[in-house]
């Protein structure tokens, strides 16, 4: 694999510039889909719609790869707290559960309840429930409970970050992760007057703000954490990162692992995983393959 860019396609992000909406995510996901359908999944056994709730939404895709005692990676996607799916369009995420299981990870892409009809804390007790299924049954499909690593993007970040920060959301034995990535998070704090996609998912009281903020409870964890924006992120996805380093670093004396990925936007980062573009793929792996 490469870290260069396929012919044009850098191009074309720097285009569409930093915004994020429907249309980019469209067009971003035409510009891989061709190149990630490409991708050798033969040695990967994919098995789908795993339920680790009662709920139709609480399910997991597992992708496998041949071995045992593997490191085990959860990975909860994106979708501005009121969409997003694991496998929308049968291209992403799986072009990411082949990748990291192409690359000896035993690769669980979760699904998570939406807002409105799923508020808060709906999305990190879902995190939850993915990481603990991931502990518990693991170990029969090839994964080591003791290396569960955790993997969130956007709005999944957020959720993520809820999970690892909260104690209200973590098992009796504590939060069961090795180290985390959070990439481009969404809403780490909550702002005073949230878009209606935050606000349907944290609620409209602005005096719970604070409590169901993630970055509130930053204190209570230290988990190794890799934290990365992507270049073409508009600023109001860019800052919330920024916040969240800062306070990691006076948590802990000194800066987080930080990537900042050039020429991408908010989703071509985890689109291009299984491309033949390994620029955000190696920098993950390289961050998990410390632990």
């Amino acid at each position: 694999m490469s870290d260069s860019f396929p012919p044009g396609v850098a191009e074309k992000i720097k285009t569409i510039g930093a915004r994020f909406d429907n249309e980019v995510l469209a067009t971003t996901r035409d510009l891989y889909t061709p190149l990630v359908k490409r991708q050798d999944a033969t040695a990967v056994t994919v098995a789908a719609d795993i339920a680790y709730g009662a709920d139709p939404r609480q399910k997991l895709d597992l992708y496998r790869p041949q071995g045992w005692r593997l490191p085990i990676l959860v990975y909860i996607p994106g979708g501005g707290y009121v969409g997003g799916d694991k496998n929308v369009d049968g291209v992403f995420y799986g072009n990411l559960g082949v990748y990291f299981a192409r690359h000896g990870y035993v690769t669980v892409v979760a699904n998570y309840r939406l807002a409105p009809a799923n508020p808060w804390p709906a999305g990190a007790q879902d995190v939850g429930g993915a990481v603990a299924w991931a502990r518990r049954e693991g170990e029969a499909h090839g994964g080591d409970p003791n290396r569960v690593f955790l993997f969130g993007q956007s709005a999944g970040a957020t959720h993520a970050a809820s999970y690892l920060f909260d104690p209200q959301f973590h098992e009796k034995d504590g939060v069961g992760i090795t180290a985390a990535v959070l990439m481009s998070g969404g809403a780490y704090r909550v702002a005073p007057n949230p878009g209606p996609n935050q606000a349907a998912y944290f609620g409209t009281d602005a005096s719970q703000y604070e409590a169901r903020s993630p970055i509130t409870h930053v204190g209570n964890s230290k988990v190794p954490l890799f934290l990365s924006v992507a270049e073409y992120d508009p600023g109001f996805l860019t800052a919330p990162t920024f916040d969240l380093a800062r306070a990691v670093s006076l948590r802990d004396g000194k800066a987080p692992q930080f990537a900042y990925f050039r020429a991408h936007n908010h989703v071509s980062t985890v689109q291009s995983l299984g491309s033949g573009q390994d620029d955000v793929g190696a920098r993950v792996r390289e961050f998990l393959s410390g632990f």
